[in-house]
Protein backbone atom coordinates (compact mmCIF):
# COMPACT_ATOMS: atom_id res chain seq x y z
CA UNK A 1 0.00 0.00 0.00
CA UNK A 2 1.47 3.17 -1.04
CA UNK A 3 1.24 6.22 1.71
CA UNK A 4 0.46 8.43 -1.83
CA UNK A 5 -2.76 6.46 -2.80
CA UNK A 6 -3.93 7.30 0.94
CA UNK A 7 -3.02 10.99 0.36
CA UNK A 8 -5.00 11.16 -2.86
CA UNK A 9 -8.08 9.34 -1.92
CA UNK A 10 -8.20 11.93 1.35
CA UNK A 11 -7.77 14.40 -1.31
CA UNK A 12 -10.33 13.28 -3.55
CA UNK A 13 -12.76 12.96 -1.03
CA UNK A 14 -11.92 16.04 0.34
CA UNK A 15 -13.15 17.64 -3.38
CA UNK A 16 -15.73 15.34 -3.06
CA UNK A 17 -17.58 17.46 -0.47
CA UNK A 18 -17.59 20.96 -1.99
CA UNK A 19 -19.21 19.63 -5.38
CA UNK A 20 -22.37 19.38 -4.00
CA UNK A 21 -24.31 22.44 -3.44
CA UNK A 22 -26.57 21.02 -0.76
CA UNK A 23 -23.96 20.56 1.33
CA UNK A 24 -22.57 23.79 1.10
CA UNK A 25 -19.92 25.87 2.86
CA UNK A 26 -20.93 23.92 6.30
CA UNK A 27 -19.88 20.85 5.24
CA UNK A 28 -17.01 22.02 3.01
CA UNK A 29 -15.22 23.32 6.70
CA UNK A 30 -16.38 20.06 8.31
CA UNK A 31 -14.22 18.05 5.44
CA UNK A 32 -11.34 20.40 5.39
CA UNK A 33 -10.97 20.34 9.08
CA UNK A 34 -11.03 16.67 8.66
CA UNK A 35 -8.78 16.24 5.89
CA UNK A 36 -6.58 18.91 6.56
CA UNK A 37 -3.32 16.72 8.45
CA UNK A 38 -4.02 13.96 5.77
CA UNK A 39 -4.18 15.83 1.73
CA UNK A 40 -1.39 18.46 0.68
CA UNK A 41 -2.03 18.10 -3.05
CA UNK A 42 -5.37 19.93 -3.83
CA UNK A 43 -5.30 23.75 -3.34
CA UNK A 44 -7.97 25.70 -1.64
CA UNK A 45 -8.43 27.65 -4.62
CA UNK A 46 -9.81 24.23 -6.50
CA UNK A 47 -11.67 23.21 -3.50
CA UNK A 48 -13.64 27.05 -2.56
CA UNK A 49 -13.93 27.34 -6.67
CA UNK A 50 -15.60 24.34 -6.57
CA UNK A 51 -18.25 25.42 -3.92
CA UNK A 52 -18.80 28.59 -4.80
CA UNK A 53 -19.58 27.78 -8.84
CA UNK A 54 -21.83 25.01 -7.80
CA UNK A 55 -23.78 26.71 -4.95
CA UNK A 56 -24.39 30.10 -6.79
CA UNK A 57 -26.16 28.34 -9.52
CA UNK A 58 -28.00 25.91 -7.41
CA UNK A 59 -31.17 27.86 -7.34
CA UNK A 60 -30.99 28.69 -11.39
CA UNK A 61 -30.77 24.87 -11.80
CA UNK A 62 -33.65 24.24 -9.75
CA UNK A 63 -35.64 26.18 -11.29
CA UNK A 64 -35.04 24.96 -14.76
CA UNK A 65 -37.92 23.13 -16.52
CA UNK A 66 -37.93 20.02 -18.61
CA UNK A 67 -38.79 21.48 -21.84
CA UNK A 68 -35.06 23.92 -21.25
CA UNK A 69 -32.97 21.11 -20.80
CA UNK A 70 -34.65 18.88 -23.90
CA UNK A 71 -34.13 22.47 -25.94
CA UNK A 72 -30.54 22.64 -24.97
CA UNK A 73 -29.21 19.26 -24.88
CA UNK A 74 -25.92 18.64 -23.58
CA UNK A 75 -23.07 16.83 -24.19
CA UNK A 76 -23.13 13.41 -21.62
CA UNK A 77 -19.21 13.55 -21.49
CA UNK A 78 -16.85 15.44 -19.25
CA UNK A 79 -14.68 16.02 -21.32
CA UNK A 80 -16.76 16.55 -24.41
CA UNK A 81 -18.25 19.56 -22.37
CA UNK A 82 -15.20 21.00 -21.43
CA UNK A 83 -14.02 20.98 -24.92
CA UNK A 84 -17.21 22.56 -26.67
CA UNK A 85 -18.45 24.86 -24.01
CA UNK A 86 -15.13 26.57 -21.88
CA UNK A 87 -15.45 30.17 -23.13
CA UNK A 88 -12.01 31.35 -24.29
CA UNK A 89 -10.09 32.80 -21.34
CA UNK A 90 -10.03 36.63 -21.17
CA UNK A 91 -7.04 38.76 -22.49
CA UNK A 92 -3.99 39.89 -20.08
CA UNK A 93 -5.34 43.49 -21.00
CA UNK A 94 -9.00 42.75 -19.91
CA UNK A 95 -7.52 41.02 -16.71
CA UNK A 96 -5.75 44.26 -16.06
CA UNK A 97 -8.36 46.57 -16.74
CA UNK A 98 -11.06 44.25 -14.56
CA UNK A 99 -8.70 44.42 -11.59
CA UNK A 100 -7.89 48.03 -11.59
CA UNK A 101 -11.91 48.50 -11.63
CA UNK A 102 -12.03 46.15 -8.55
CA UNK A 103 -9.13 48.07 -6.13
CA UNK A 104 -11.25 51.24 -7.74
CA UNK A 105 -14.47 49.68 -6.45
CA UNK A 106 -15.57 50.62 -9.79
CA UNK A 107 -18.65 47.92 -9.73
CA UNK A 108 -20.19 48.91 -13.15
CA UNK A 109 -16.92 48.76 -14.72
CA UNK A 110 -16.42 45.39 -13.28
CA UNK A 111 -20.35 43.96 -14.11
CA UNK A 112 -19.77 44.91 -17.57
CA UNK A 113 -15.91 43.22 -18.16
CA UNK A 114 -14.98 40.14 -20.07
CA UNK A 115 -14.01 38.78 -17.28
CA UNK A 116 -17.25 38.91 -15.31
CA UNK A 117 -18.85 37.20 -18.01
CA UNK A 118 -16.23 34.83 -18.25
CA UNK A 119 -16.52 33.83 -14.69
CA UNK A 120 -20.62 33.47 -15.11
CA UNK A 121 -20.05 31.25 -17.84
CA UNK A 122 -17.42 29.12 -15.38
CA UNK A 123 -20.01 29.14 -13.23
CA UNK A 124 -22.69 27.52 -15.51
CA UNK A 125 -20.38 24.70 -16.84
CA UNK A 126 -19.84 23.83 -13.70
CA UNK A 127 -23.65 23.02 -13.22
CA UNK A 128 -23.50 21.57 -16.09
CA UNK A 129 -20.85 18.83 -14.86
CA UNK A 130 -22.75 18.52 -11.71
CA UNK A 131 -25.69 17.66 -13.97
CA UNK A 132 -24.28 14.65 -15.32
CA UNK A 133 -24.30 12.90 -12.03
CA UNK A 134 -27.99 12.38 -10.39
CA UNK A 135 -28.15 15.19 -7.31
CA UNK A 136 -30.40 12.66 -5.45
CA UNK A 137 -26.96 9.94 -5.69
CA UNK A 138 -24.21 12.53 -4.91
CA UNK A 139 -25.49 14.09 -2.34
CA UNK A 140 -26.43 10.96 -0.45
CA UNK A 141 -23.03 10.17 -1.22
CA UNK A 142 -21.76 12.92 0.12
CA UNK A 143 -23.93 12.73 3.06
CA UNK A 144 -21.82 8.99 3.60
CA UNK A 145 -18.96 10.50 3.28
CA UNK A 146 -19.00 13.64 5.71
CA UNK A 147 -20.49 11.43 8.60
CA UNK A 148 -17.36 9.07 8.36
CA UNK A 149 -14.64 11.55 7.67
CA UNK A 150 -16.19 14.22 10.09
CA UNK A 151 -16.99 12.06 13.13
CA UNK A 152 -20.14 13.88 12.99
CA UNK A 153 -23.99 12.38 12.43
CA UNK A 154 -26.29 13.62 9.48
CA UNK A 155 -28.82 15.17 12.59
CA UNK A 156 -25.42 17.23 13.52
CA UNK A 157 -24.41 18.45 10.28
CA UNK A 158 -27.90 19.21 9.22
CA UNK A 159 -28.05 21.50 13.15
CA UNK A 160 -24.86 23.08 12.09
CA UNK A 161 -26.44 24.26 9.03
CA UNK A 162 -28.40 26.19 10.84
CA UNK A 163 -26.44 27.97 13.30
CA UNK A 164 -25.10 31.50 12.17
CA UNK A 165 -21.56 31.56 10.56
CA UNK A 166 -20.37 32.82 14.50
CA UNK A 167 -21.46 29.79 16.08
CA UNK A 168 -20.71 27.38 13.49
CA UNK A 169 -16.72 26.91 14.53
CA UNK A 170 -17.73 27.04 18.19
CA UNK A 171 -20.34 24.03 17.43
CA UNK A 172 -17.76 22.13 15.30
CA UNK A 173 -14.70 22.41 18.09
CA UNK A 174 -17.34 20.93 20.33
CA UNK A 175 -18.88 18.42 18.61
CA UNK A 176 -15.93 17.25 16.03
CA UNK A 177 -14.46 13.91 16.76
CA UNK A 178 -10.86 14.14 15.35
CA UNK A 179 -9.90 10.58 15.98
CA UNK A 180 -13.26 8.85 14.92
CA UNK A 181 -12.83 10.82 11.87
CA UNK A 182 -8.95 10.69 10.64
CA UNK A 183 -9.17 6.90 12.03
CA UNK A 184 -12.39 6.44 9.57
CA UNK A 185 -10.55 8.62 6.50
CA UNK A 186 -7.14 6.27 6.96
CA UNK A 187 -9.12 3.13 6.98
CA UNK A 188 -11.53 3.89 4.14
CA UNK A 189 -8.12 5.00 2.41
CA UNK A 190 -6.77 1.86 2.91
CA UNK A 191 -9.20 -0.77 2.48
CA UNK A 192 -10.15 1.02 -1.43
CA UNK A 193 -6.47 1.27 -1.88
CA UNK A 194 -6.65 -2.67 -2.59
CA UNK A 195 -9.08 -2.21 -5.05
CA UNK A 196 -6.86 0.23 -6.42
CA UNK A 197 -3.84 -1.17 -7.00
CA UNK A 198 -4.04 -2.66 -10.60
CA UNK A 199 -4.26 0.74 -11.61
CA UNK A 200 -1.96 2.17 -9.37
CA UNK A 201 0.19 2.88 -12.50
CA UNK A 202 -2.46 5.42 -13.81
CA UNK A 203 -3.22 7.32 -10.72
CA UNK A 204 0.56 8.00 -10.19
CA UNK A 205 0.34 9.04 -13.61
CA UNK A 206 -3.00 11.15 -13.10
CA UNK A 207 -0.76 12.55 -9.84
CA UNK A 208 2.26 13.83 -11.86
CA UNK A 209 0.05 16.09 -13.77
CA UNK A 210 -0.41 17.62 -10.81
CA UNK A 211 3.10 17.97 -9.59
CA UNK A 212 3.94 19.00 -13.52
CA UNK A 213 1.45 22.37 -12.92
CA UNK A 214 2.36 22.71 -9.55
CA UNK A 215 6.08 23.54 -11.06
CA UNK A 216 4.60 25.81 -13.79
CA UNK A 217 2.90 28.21 -10.99
CA UNK A 218 6.34 27.92 -9.06
CA UNK A 219 8.18 28.87 -12.03
CA UNK A 220 6.10 31.59 -12.43
CA UNK A 221 5.70 32.96 -8.91
CA UNK A 222 9.22 33.28 -9.03
CA UNK A 223 9.06 35.46 -12.09
CA UNK A 224 6.67 37.60 -10.45
CA UNK A 225 8.54 37.62 -7.47
CA UNK A 226 11.45 39.40 -9.38
CA UNK A 227 9.18 42.04 -11.19
CA UNK A 228 7.26 42.77 -7.76
CA UNK A 229 10.84 43.94 -6.02
CA UNK A 230 11.13 46.24 -8.98
CA UNK A 231 7.75 48.10 -7.70
CA UNK A 232 8.25 46.68 -4.09
CA UNK A 233 9.63 50.29 -2.48
CA UNK A 234 7.27 52.19 -4.16
CA UNK A 235 4.31 50.57 -3.20
CA UNK A 236 5.60 50.51 0.70
CA UNK A 237 5.64 54.59 -0.02
CA UNK A 238 2.45 54.90 -2.06
CA UNK A 239 -1.46 55.05 -0.31
CA UNK A 240 -4.86 54.53 -1.27
CA UNK A 241 -5.21 55.54 -5.03
CA UNK A 242 -1.62 56.30 -5.70
CA UNK A 243 -0.88 52.66 -4.70
CA UNK A 244 -3.46 51.21 -6.80
CA UNK A 245 -2.19 52.81 -9.44
CA UNK A 246 1.37 51.08 -8.72
CA UNK A 247 -0.16 47.76 -8.16
CA UNK A 248 -1.92 47.85 -11.28
CA UNK A 249 1.24 48.56 -13.48
CA UNK A 250 2.66 45.84 -11.72
CA UNK A 251 -0.09 43.49 -12.52
CA UNK A 252 -0.05 44.90 -16.22
CA UNK A 253 3.26 43.21 -16.25
CA UNK A 254 3.00 39.94 -14.76
CA UNK A 255 -0.89 39.45 -16.41
CA UNK A 256 0.59 37.90 -20.01
CA UNK A 257 3.16 35.64 -17.88
CA UNK A 258 0.24 34.59 -15.42
CA UNK A 259 -2.12 34.06 -18.10
CA UNK A 260 0.30 32.43 -20.63
CA UNK A 261 0.77 29.49 -17.28
CA UNK A 262 -2.81 29.06 -17.09
CA UNK A 263 -3.39 28.25 -20.62
CA UNK A 264 -0.74 25.79 -20.15
CA UNK A 265 -2.63 24.71 -17.43
CA UNK A 266 -5.70 24.31 -18.69
CA UNK A 267 -4.20 22.56 -21.82
CA UNK A 268 -2.44 19.70 -19.42
CA UNK A 269 -5.76 18.89 -17.73
CA UNK A 270 -7.45 18.66 -20.71
CA UNK A 271 -5.40 17.00 -23.25
CA UNK A 272 -3.06 14.74 -21.03
CA UNK A 273 -4.82 14.63 -17.09
CA UNK A 274 -8.36 13.86 -18.47
CA UNK A 275 -7.84 11.04 -20.82
CA UNK A 276 -6.25 9.36 -17.83
CA UNK A 277 -8.69 10.22 -15.59
CA UNK A 278 -11.51 8.57 -17.91
CA UNK A 279 -9.12 5.30 -17.65
CA UNK A 280 -9.31 5.28 -14.28
CA UNK A 281 -12.96 5.57 -14.11
CA UNK A 282 -13.40 2.74 -16.59
CA UNK A 283 -11.66 0.53 -14.13
CA UNK A 284 -13.39 2.01 -11.28
CA UNK A 285 -17.18 2.40 -12.31
CA UNK A 286 -17.92 -1.60 -11.29
CA UNK A 287 -15.83 -1.44 -8.29
CA UNK A 288 -17.67 1.39 -7.20
CA UNK A 289 -21.33 -0.21 -8.03
CA UNK A 290 -20.51 -3.24 -6.27
CA UNK A 291 -18.65 -1.61 -2.89
CA UNK A 292 -21.05 1.99 -3.05
CA UNK A 293 -20.09 2.49 0.48
CA UNK A 294 -16.37 2.51 -0.17
CA UNK A 295 -16.03 3.84 -3.72
CA UNK A 296 -19.14 6.82 -3.97
CA UNK A 297 -19.99 8.84 -6.67
CA UNK A 298 -17.67 11.34 -5.18
CA UNK A 299 -14.76 9.37 -6.19
CA UNK A 300 -15.04 10.36 -9.79
CA UNK A 301 -11.24 11.24 -11.47
CA UNK A 302 -12.74 12.81 -14.57
CA UNK A 303 -15.20 15.17 -12.16
CA UNK A 304 -12.20 16.18 -9.51
CA UNK A 305 -10.29 16.58 -13.07
CA UNK A 306 -12.63 19.17 -14.55
CA UNK A 307 -12.80 20.78 -10.95
CA UNK A 308 -9.04 21.57 -11.14
CA UNK A 309 -9.69 22.51 -14.64
CA UNK A 310 -12.31 25.17 -14.10
CA UNK A 311 -10.20 26.06 -11.30
CA UNK A 312 -7.55 27.20 -13.29
CA UNK A 313 -8.51 30.80 -14.51
CA UNK A 314 -9.07 31.82 -10.64
CA UNK A 315 -4.95 32.46 -10.76
CA UNK A 316 -5.74 35.44 -12.52
CA UNK A 317 -8.05 36.91 -10.16
CA UNK A 318 -5.06 37.67 -7.39
CA UNK A 319 -2.08 39.62 -7.27
CA UNK A 320 0.64 38.12 -5.60
CA UNK A 321 2.35 40.25 -3.60
CA UNK A 322 5.68 39.56 -1.39
CA UNK A 323 6.56 41.75 1.41
CA UNK A 324 9.74 41.48 2.87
Amino acid sequence: MKKKTLLLLASLILTAFTANAQLGDILNKAAKKAAQKATEKITDKAVDAAAKSLESKLEQNKKQTPADENANEQPTSISLLLTTQMPELPTAEQYTKYKEAELNEQTLKMIVSPVASFQSNILSLSMKILSLTDSTELTEAAYRQAEMSTGLSREELDHLATLPDDQQQAYLQAHYKEGTAQAALIQQATEASEYLKPIQPLIDQWESFNSRIDDLYNTTDEQCKQIYHRYAQQLNKASDKERNKILIKYYSEIAPIMRNTVLQALQIRLSEQMPVAEQIEQHLSPIRAEHPDLFTLTLNYPRNTATLFLAEPTHMLDIPQYPD
